[in-house]
């Protein structure tokens, strides 16, 4: 009996209460001696959440200066009247003062020059005016078709930009600023009923001792002046020509 009741008596052994995770820390669970490393759970977005702060950072990574686009476009109006301008000298000589020679360098007699540069000019049309020592040609130069396709053509594209740029800074206008383009037809128009004028070449040849020509002093319109050039197969003096790729 005795024995017994001092069984009865002995303390108990009371395991320690579990201890509670902090706060945003790890939680603990005793798996006999061993503890195992439990992690949080993690917070989620649904589709709503996650929209906004894709909507936020797209916004952020996608801004621009103002200051920037509003100095880009203020360079880009600047820059429209040299389509004016391109229109404007399309229909004008530009006149320009060469010195050639034969190709190869060599002489040729005054009489066969004087031949070959007369056969040229009356070819396109042009009449002797004057004569001496400076020959001038007069002629009347007419439009080309070549000339105001691509002159319609440029300003079809630079229309195009226009209305590009305007639709960004105005964008009221939609879509519709674009129908500037079809105004570009009227470059060409302009260009075939101004660009037939009266033309003037002077032509000199300066002779050596012996006689024969060593060079030929052209003045006058650079587009009569280097088609002279090329069918009389001139060259231009200290200078060496080099054909293009879409020259035969």
């Amino acid at each position: 009996m005795e024995a017994t009741a001092t069984r009865l008596f002995l303390p108990l052994r009371l395991r320690p209460p579990p201890r509670r995770p902090a706060a945003g820390g790890f939680r603990w669970r005793s798996a006999g001696p061993r503890r195992v490393r439990v992690a949080p759970p993690r917070a989620s977005l649904d589709s709503g959440s996650a929209a906004v702060l894709l909507d936020a950072a797209v916004a952020g990574t996608t801004g621009y200066s103002p200051a920037s686009y509003y100095t880009s476009l203020g360079l880009f109006v600047l820059s429209v009247p040299g389509l004016w301008s391109l229109i404007k000298r399309s229909v004008k000589s530009k006149i320009v003062q060469k010195t050639f020679v034969k190709e190869g360098g060599g002489t040729t007699a005054p009489n066969q020059v004087a031949g070959e540069i007369l056969s040229f000019f009356t070819r396109n049309s042009f009449t002797v005016s004057d004569r001496g020592e400076v020959i001038t040609f007069e002629g009347t130069m007419v439009p080309s078709r070549g000339q105001a396709a691509l002159l319609t053509f440029c300003t079809c594209i630079s229309l195009g930009s226009v209305g590009l740029v305007l639709s960004i800074a105005v964008p009221e206008g939609g879509n519709s600023w674009f129908w500037l383009m079809t105004l570009s037809p009227l470059a060409g128009v302009y260009y075939w009923t101004k660009a037939s004028r009266k033309e003037e070449i002077k032509v000199k040849m300066i002779l050596s001792d012996d006689g024969n020509v060593s060079e030929i002093l052209v003045r006058g319109d650079d587009v009569q002046v280097e088609q002279m050039r090329k069918e009389l197969k001139f060259s231009e003096k200290g200078m060496i020509y080099v054909k293009g790729i879409f020259e035969t």
